[in-house]
């Protein structure tokens, strides 16, 4: 094991400027998690270059981390999102969901010995949304969202939103040999939902109830991860993260017009399966590429979509997402041994359907093109309406290591 001297090393990220925004989830996924793998492009499944994205990308990775080390990462983002209601040949209206800035939290930590093991822990934000959507009436030129319409007059009125997903990752890993890593790591998970109105509820006449109370949930799953040192300068990586089975949301309610009633709803997260090749073409330059695909179909919570027909009216019964594919890329050059500049890209599918737009106001998890504007198709669940959902987040990281 290579002896490091011990110090704190500051980190920051710019992940982006006003000008160019950074969209930072593929579908609820976050595609990058702290600092560094954010400025990769959330490219880490074969770059062992930091604790916090080794651990998160692939358990197996943390064999090849130079020494101990202990991160943290904080990342400050502020979305902006917006949807549209047009009924076709009538009205149309726009509504901007209120701006609330967030902070995201990273930590991680690994430990080598002088035996093939290598131990890692992580905690840490991996998905969420959120919105918060005003009401509205019809204009005096009776201009109108009708999805923003009071339940009353056959929308939904005031739209909020708020979902975390948490992550805590003891891992270990063994070098079978010095190119070849094998690690496995256990995910305590914990989430929090708040939604008003709730449309996966069933209705009564007055509507929807309200699930204002934050209600969370416990979940688990685990991550299985391979490592392997092709030449000197070629890493390859696999890595296989179950889903996150999580028990059930659960809210005491009411609905409009003051009835109580209670449900129950579970949202778990999906699998992901992916590969990674980091490659130096010179000594100071790293490359790096990452396919993933994300399970969204046979998830819990994601894979039913449209209404379901009860004596009281219809309830949706899902989000209705498809499965999508991945691609991170990103590079690091070392200017200095104490000194290096990042660039990435990340593209990530639509895992929302043109069909399913209405029924995905409550998430807009749209974007497709990290550093660039996203935005997603227009769809007509109900005869003649379109619904267009929009989405862009800024935000800025910065990470501090401390090697020991």
């Amino acid at each position: 094991m290579q002896k490091q001297r011990s110090g704190w090393k500051l980190i920051p990220a710019v992940i982006a400027l006003h000008a160019m925004p950074v969209l930072a989830t593929n579908g609820h996924v976050l595609h990058g998690v702290g600092a560094i793998n954010q400025s990769m492009g959330g490219a880490g499944i074969a770059t062992s270059i930091d604790v916090i994205g080794a651990n998160y990308n692939n358990v197996s990775s943390i064999s090849f981390l130079t020494g101990n080390a202990l991160e943290l990462s904080v990342e400050l983002f502020a979305p902006d999102r917006s949807h549209t209601g047009v009924i076709s040949g009538g009205p149309a209206g726009t509504v901007d969901s209120e701006i609330r800035a967030a902070v995201l939290p990273a930590f991680g930590v690994v430990y080598r010995t002088q035996s093939p093991w290598t131990f890692g822990f992580s905690a840490l934000g991996i998905a969420g949304f959120g919105v918060d959507y005003p009401a509205n009436n019809p204009d005096p030129g009776g201009n109108f969202n009708p999805l923003a319409l009071p339940q009353s007059l056959g929308g939904f009125g005031a739209i909020y939103s708020d979902y975390r997903v948490l992550q805590m990752t003891p891992s270990a890993a063994y070098q079978l040999t010095p190119d070849l890593s094998l690690g496995v790591g256990v995910n305590i998970d914990w989430a929090s939902l708040v939604t008003d109105p709730w449309p996966a509820a069933v209705p009564n006449a007055s509507g929807f109830p309200t699930g204002t109370r934050d209600a969370s949930a416990w979940g688990w799953g685990f991550t299985l991860g391979a490592t392997y040192k092709l030449l000197d300068h070629l890493m390859l990586g696999l890595v296989f993260k179950s889903p996150q089975w999580f028990g059930n949301f659960s809210w005491n309610s009411q609905h409009p017009d003051g009835t109580p009633t209670n449900f129950r709803f579970r949202l778990d997260y999906p699998m992901i399966v992916g590969g990674g090749v980091s490659y130096r073409p010179v000594a100071p330059l790293l490359l790096a590429l990452d396919v993933k695909w994300i399970n969204y179909s046979g998830t819990r919570g994601f894979e039913q979509k449209n209404w379901a027909m009860t004596a009281s009216g219809p309830f949706v019964q899902g989000f209705g997402w498809r499965d999508i594919w991945t691609v991170s890329l990103g590079a690091q050059y070392k200017v200095t041994p104490a000194f290096a500049v990042r660039a990435g890209y990340n593209y990530g599918g639509n895992p929302i359907s043109a069909g399913q737009q209405f029924f995905n106001v409550f998430a807009p998890a749209i974007v497709r093109h990290h550093l660039t504007a996203g935005a997603v198709p227009i769809n007509q669940p109900i005869p003649g309406t379109r619904i267009t959902n929009r989405l862009h987040e800024n935000s800025v990281a910065v990470q501090i290591t401390y090697k020991f």
